[in-house]
């Protein structure tokens, strides 16, 4: 195999799995979040609130959520362009180290 497509491989293995590991992680998030905010998810009542959860949910909506519990969408932009870096960062070490 010549190394280009040993290279592009390698790339792609790595590639894949961050996906789905990016995949798995907001499918988390999306469902905790769901249910934070007190919102049913079975499949037969999407989205829906039981009474018990609106009663239970009414004195949270009251009360506002401090400012640095947010993430905004910067926040995320730049949490993702770090892990590229350091990613990048170690691929790079480790051609260093196979290179000498």
């Amino acid at each position: 195999m010549s190394d280009i497509l040993q290279a592009l491989a390698i790339s792609g293995g790595i590639l894949l799995s961050i996906v789905v590991f990016t995949i798995f992680i907001s499918f988390i998030t999306v469902n905790r979040e769901a249910a934070a905010m007190g919102l049913v998810t079975e499949p037969h009542h999407p989205l829906e609130q039981t009474p018990q959860q609106a009663a239970a949910a009414a004195p949270a909506k009251a009360a506002k959520a401090p400012a640095g519990d947010e993430i905004n969408v910067l926040q995320i932009l730049g949490f993702g362009t770090a892990l590229f870096v350091l990613a990048v960062l170690g691929l790079f070490a480790l051609s260093l180290i196979e290179h000498m």
